[in-house]
């Protein structure tokens, strides 16, 4: 009973402060940006005292965002600038007007990512990690894309006898679900872990990485994350890189699963400044010197990204993941609509100030219903006829 009281009183006051709160922007300002820096971002950030405070930029535009990002990312990247892109700025308008929102739930299973980019591709050298088993909707699927049962499955699970890693391949963010099966693992236990996933999820052999990759942390797959960006003139181009590796130990080099990411300097393909920054930690570290300065591969991974992007006319930002093979080939893991803001705005704003005017002249004239927060149509758009769904972002 007492918990039934204490949910009333929560769902009337949300209620009422969805009903008084002046716009939705705002809205969305206060539900994600504030209680996100203030229960998972750096605590040591006066948040608080920039609440009040709007962003000038954002204003220009209609929205009324505080200016408390702008000043989070300044500090955190040593770049000065008003043009930071809040993550409800980006979720919730920015995105669903460049990239057709009904298209990323399914451009979002890994298990046909490989198939709409029409990969692995020998004239660009980009490979992809081999599946040996997957399972798309409830349905298991040979390496080779042959339908099999599950007892066929299991045989040939038991007949690779080497290690795997199995994840799924969908609701990925963060490495959620990721894990390495070992070499002698049983029938019993490949019963037990299928049933475990259920659908949706993949086996794939170990991606053997490049030396210089290994360097960073030995026990994940190290991989370069690379963001591209189509702007109004069909032209894409490179908005942002980093490397991404693993914590001590950790098989995954996700940022938000303890690992750490540095700034990649997107003509030269060197790092940025040898910062390394965690997940939404203020203290900011330094890449050792004696691990190396340079990407391996880093044209061949560039030229990929941008040839990749044109094979997907419905998003005009994409985030990309590739790891590096021992023969010095990309390997792309996954792309990812919706590219997380935080990881990229860590070393300076996520778009130049010409191209986020371009986009937030059109964004402004969104009229979005205001009658729900989880909801967003947007139909000043119907060349785009794209719906927002709550939140979102990957990391």
């Amino acid at each position: 009973m007492e918990y039934r009281k204490k949910n009333k009183i929560s769902h009337l006051a949300f209620r009422l402060w969805k009903l008084f709160s002046p716009s939705l922007s705002e809205r969305y300002q206060h539900f994600d940006t504030r209680m996100f820096l203030k229960n998972e971002m750096a605590p040591q950030f006066p948040w608080k005292k920039y609440v009040g405070k709007s962003n000038p930029y954002f204003k220009k535009w209609g929205f009324k965002v505080s200016q408390l990002d702008a000043e989070y990312y300044s500090r955190v990247s040593g770049v000065k600038a008003d043009h930071y892109v809040t993550r409800s700025m980006a979720v919730h308008y920015i995105y669903p007007y460049l990239d057709r929102y009904d298209f990323v739930p399914a451009y979002m299973d890994k298990n046909i990512q490989n198939k709409l980019l029409q990969l692995p591709d020998k004239e660009l050298g980009v490979l992809t990690p081999e599946a040996v088993i997957y399972n798309s909707n409830g349905v298991l699927f040979k390496g080779n894309d042959e339908e099999c049962t599950f007892d066929e499955a299991l045989d040939i699970l038991i007949d690779y006898g080497q290690e795997l890693i199995l994840k799924p391949s969908v609701e990925t963010f963060g490495g959620r679900g990721v894990m390495k099966v070992e070499k002698q693992t049983s029938r019993e236990q490949f019963i037990e872990l299928i049933n475990q996933y259920k659908r949706n999820f993949t086996f794939q052999k170990i991606v053997r990485q490049h030396p210089v990759m290994k360097e960073y942390n030995p026990t994940s797959v190290n991989t370069v994350r690379i963001v591209t960006y189509r702007d109004f003139q069909r032209q894409r181009k490179v908005l942002y890189s980093c490397l991404r590796f693993g914590g001590e130990g950790s098989v995954m080099d996700n940022v938000c699963s303890g690992g750490g990411f540095t700034g990649i300097n997107i003509v030269t393909g060197k790092l940025l400044d040898r910062k390394r920054y965690t997940y939404f930690v203020m203290d900011v570290t330094n890449i050792p010197d004696s691990m190396p300065d340079e990407i391996p591969s880093w044209e061949q991974i560039k030229t990929a990204a941008l040839a990749l992007h044109g094979r997907l006319p419905h998003l005009d930002i994409v985030g990309w993941d590739f790891a590096i093979s021992a023969e010095g080939k990309p390997v792309l893991i996954e792309f990812n609509p919706r590219p997380g803001v935080g990881l990229q705005q860590a070393v300076g704003p996520m778009f130049s100030k010409e191209d986020l005017d371009e986009i937030m002249s059109h964004v402004a004239r969104v009229k979005a219903k205001y009658n729900t927060l989880g909801v967003l149509q947007f139909e000043d758009f119907p060349e785009r006829k794209t719906v927002m769904y709550k939140f979102g972002g990957n990391g």
